[in-house]
């Protein structure tokens, strides 16, 4: 949450000319319009994991090649850790102060309104970072990178990897 993965996502889509498969806009479309803070709210966080974990499972498989911006959670999940270690990824870190601060923006945002947001995201970053980052193929600091330099590293290594 907060990181730019939709904007840096489209940028990037839109350079190598691929679609971007945002991970909260199929939420909704899949849910009736429900946002990952209503579904938290009507059925609890382990459920919107599993809607995410799903989205991304379906959109690695498909023959498509396309721009994925999931959730972050899913790299929790094992099944979605070994498909994403078959792909390029690019991880995503910045300190818990700016992705706070970033992701209190938005109103779709779950868990924002339950206690310390810097705290949420440092925990967040403590659990998910080790996981990714042995199969991250880069890891960029969206808080020292703009979004342009990222979609353009971003873009270099999918053409390198094409």
């Amino acid at each position: 949450m907060g990181s730019g993965k939709t904007s840096i996502g489209r940028l990037v889509a839109t350079r190598l000319q691929r679609e971007l498969v945002d991970g909260d806009v199929l939420l909704e479309a899949q849910t009736g319009g429900r946002t990952a803070a209503d579904i938290v709210k009507s059925d609890g966080i382990d459920a919107l994991h599993a809607m995410e974990a799903a989205i991304v499972l379906a959109a690695l498989g498909s023959a498509t090649p396309a721009v994925i911006g999931p959730a972050a959670s899913v790299i929790e999940v094992a099944e979605v850790r070994e498909q994403l270690a078959r792909h390029l990824l690019v991880w995503f870190v910045a300190p818990a102060e700016y992705l706070a601060e970033r992701a209190a923006r938005k109103s779709h945002r779950p868990l924002l309104d339950d206690g310390d947001p810097v705290a949420l995201f440092r925990r967040q970053a403590a659990t998910r970072d080790p996981l990714a980052r042995p199969i991250a193929t880069a890891v960029i600091d969206v808080a020292s990178t703009s979004k342009r330099a990222a979609a353009r590293e971003i873009v270099r290594l999918a053409r390198r990897e094409d």
